[in-house]
């Protein structure tokens, strides 16, 4: 009798770790995996991440754009991002990682078993060091080709009044902005989704401008010595009311070599490839006339439709 009861004991042990975890994976489906204790960080103030002052009208604006609750958009390697009441702006949070219950386990302390942080340890690497850098380079190098609008990487107090973000299943948040690491950036359209809506709706020549913009937007960067590590166009570009912009923040860093016109070309061709193989399948007019641009970029180092970028 004792086995069986110990046996009934364990199954239903078994039974219930094996709902939660059920429930966990379903949860963290739905919510695309955002907690709000995954946008606290630990992360110690430094003068590096300290972006110029805004003037008192942008920073009105600011306040005004952040005045607004945010619906969940989407999640992506570094950041969870939010949509404005809006429908134009794009709140970004960064994503950290010592508050995963992997990370508890690994370094465990009883404040991270209350979602609180410990102090970060001096001795220990920067975490979001590169996505830092790329965000102020980007910020500071080429913020009209990045649709940023606001940099925030440094705690504040008494700045910013709380925000209310809404997940992915309708649960409302309460955020405290001046605890957090985040960026405010214009929506885009992303890059094969506009062309394919222009093509549609029988906009040729407004299309053939948003690849000659695009091609502009990756001459532009190249030229200030900003180089793109992530090869990826479907989600990483795209097109705001002010032209091509880069909707992904953190894989830019500074190469001067990058200026050179043989490394450019080279760069822009490549990176391109996605592009013209989309547009040779889909949209033949718009791919003859990219590669028209392409080539001008290979022979004359710019678009002879647009030599001042």
């Amino acid at each position: 009798m004792m086995l069986k009861k110990k046996l009934r004991i364990s199954l239903y042990l078994l039974a219930l770790a094996a709902l939660f975890t059920g429930l966990h994976s379903f949860c963290l489906r739905q919510t695309h995996g955002f907690r709000p204790y995954l946008i606290m960080s630990n992360l110690p103030n430094e003068a590096r991440w300290e972006a110029p002052p805004l003037t008192a009208a942008e920073q009105k604006n600011i306040d005004q754009l952040l005045d607004q609750p945010f619906t969940f958009l989407g999640s992506g390697g570094w950041c969870f991002a939010f949509l404005g009441q809006d429908q134009k702006t794009v709140l970004k949070f960064y994503r950290h990682a010592h508050l995963l219950p992997s990370s508890i386990f690994k370094e465990f302390s009883f404040k991270k078993l209350l979602l609180q942080s410990d102090p970060w340890l001096p001795n220990h690497p920067y975490f979001q060091e590169f996505n830092f850098k790329s965000c102020m380079l980007l910020y500071t190098q080429a913020k009209k080709r990045s649709g940023i609008l606001y940099v925030h990487l440094n705690k504040t107090q008494g700045k910013h009044k709380p925000v209310t973000l809404i997940d992915n299943i309708g649960i409302h948040h309460t955020i405290d902005l001046d605890k957090t690491e985040f960026v405010v950036q214009k929506r885009a359209n992303l890059l094969f989704p506009h062309l394919q809506c222009l093509s549609k709706q029988k906009k040729t020549d407004e299309a053939k401008q948003c690849i000659d913009d695009f091609l502009n937007c990756l001459l532009t960067l190249c030229q200030k010595g900003i180089r793109d590590y992530d090869h990826s166009l479907r989600n990483n570009f795209g097109f705001t009311d002010e032209g091509a912009v880069t909707l992904d923040l953190s894989s830019f860093g500074p190469d001067e070599t990058i200026k050179n016109p043989g490394n450019y070309k080279k760069e822009i061709v490549n990176k391109t490839q996605r592009l013209s193989r989309f547009l040779r399948k889909y949209h033949p007019d718009l791919y003859s006339h990219s590669e028209q641009r392409l080539s001008e970029i290979v022979e004359n180092g710019c678009l002879l439709s647009d030599q001042s970028i």
